[in-house]
């Protein structure tokens, strides 16, 4: 899964993941700016500015930075600079977590994209950040989102309320021998 020449590059099924970069706004921004793409993230269906998109995407730049892991941008291996969607790691300050979060533009839903993606993400997460817990958030009637990250291994564990959203919480821990 992880690139021999690059281990911040992973391999997924047609796809690389690749630590999200400044050139990757204009992707981003589109995806954001679709409000069904957006319909499970906390905009709840307003698109995404483009001016918050930059914010965020600088955001996720820094995160790799500051702590060694954060946000890829899925490329397809045939046209490795358009990015398709995004996954990976952000530690949360206001939960002292890691989630995982991910999203696709709408043309690569249903191929299973995004739980590879989220697998990668979490098997980079244990095995080369050495974390030891990773959470994701879904909205409750967001059945694709549910599917995505129970297929990758996380557990139901409550509900909560941040980012003023209603949202069930999953976790994962890693296996120690």
């Amino acid at each position: 899964m992880v690139s021999s020449t690059d281990p911040t590059v992973l391999q997924i099924d047609g796809f690389k993941m690749r630590p999200i970069q400044v050139s990757d706004l204009d992707a981003l921004a589109a995806i954001w700016a679709d409000p069904e793409v957006t319909c499970f993230l906390p905009s709840q269906g307003v698109p995404i500015s483009r001016e918050n998109t930059e914010k965020a995407l600088q955001s996720f730049i820094s995160h790799w930075q500051q702590r060694s892991y954060g946000v890829w941008a899925i490329v397809e291996n045939t046209s490795p600079f358009e990015m398709v969607g995004y996954c990976g790691l952000r530690y949360l300050s206001e939960l002292g977590e890691v989630e995982v979060l991910y999203g696709l533009a709408r043309d690569y839903w249903g191929r299973g994209i995004a739980t590879q993606a989220v697998r990668a993400s979490i098997s980079y997460g244990f095995n080369v950040a050495n974390l030891d817990r990773i959470v994701a958030m879904v909205m409750p009637d967001n059945q694709a989102s549910r599917r995505v990250i129970e297929k990758a291994g996380l557990h139901y564990e409550k509900q909560i309320h941040k980012f003023n959203l209603d949202a069930l919480y999953y976790a994962i821990a890693r296996c120690v021998a």
